[in-house]
């Protein structure tokens, strides 16, 4: 019998929204850096994320899904203050009763890029850490059946039949970096083997899964 699940309910709607790339408002003044950063941003609105992100999550209140799932790149340039500002902005999800499941993306852990920005300068900021994650994220890790020792991977049973597995495939160093972040993925044993029981475990309990990492 599954002690941890979201909800009972046997049709559960769940969202699912992928790269919010979000800066947090504090972090740039609209002056010449951060204008030339965004004309290099490949299309990202990054101006009015802060906005766009607040007017979803009323959006999503008001439709009251079960499970709200964010894969990859919350932040824009791997900042802690933004992941922060994501979480404040999101924050609404709990008392309205809507769980959120996060996953990292190459954007978001120990980021190189991590900068704020002022008139025409740029200046490096604190950038996530592992242990910033879980912290900053603690109400999705909060709700994992089981976590991967070795990385940001967990699983959160949505229902008595359908378990989620988040997996974090992203590369990344294990300190603060002074390079940009890497763009391709990989899973290593510890996650495989993890993969492997927690496949088992789902198969013992008759339960169906479904996957997601950062695009």
């Amino acid at each position: 019998m599954l002690t941890k699940t979201i909800t009972d309910s046997e049709r559960p709607d769940f969202w699912l929204i992928s790269d919010p790339h979000l800066i947090a408002d504090d972090l740039h003044d609209f002056g010449a850096r951060f204008k030339k950063m965004r004309q290099t941003s490949a299309g990202k609105d990054i101006a009015y994320q802060d906005l766009a992100l607040r007017v979803f999550v009323r959006k999503v209140v008001r439709a009251k899904p079960a499970v709200l799932i964010i894969t990859g790149d919350l932040t824009f340039n791997g900042t802690k203050r933004s992941a922060e500002r994501l979480g404040e902005i999101f924050a609404p999800l709990k008392e309205a009763g809507i769980a959120l499941l996060v996953i990292p993306g190459n954007h978001d852990i120990y980021d190189g890029w991590a900068r704020s920005f002022s008139g025409s300068e740029e200046r490096r900021v604190a950038q996530i850490s592992p242990a910033d994650w879980k912290e900053i994220f603690s109400a999705s890790y909060d709700l994992a059946a089981s976590q991967e020792p070795g990385s940001l991977s967990y699983s959160v049973n949505l229902n008595p039949h359908w378990r989620l597995l988040l997996l974090d495939s992203n590369l990344y160093s294990s300190q603060f970096s002074y390079t940009h972040p890497m763009t391709s993925g990989a899973i290593d044993d510890g996650e495989r083997r993890w993969l492997s029981q927690e496949l088992v475990e789902a198969k013992r309990l008759g339960q169906d899964v479904l996957l997601f990492h950062a695009p």
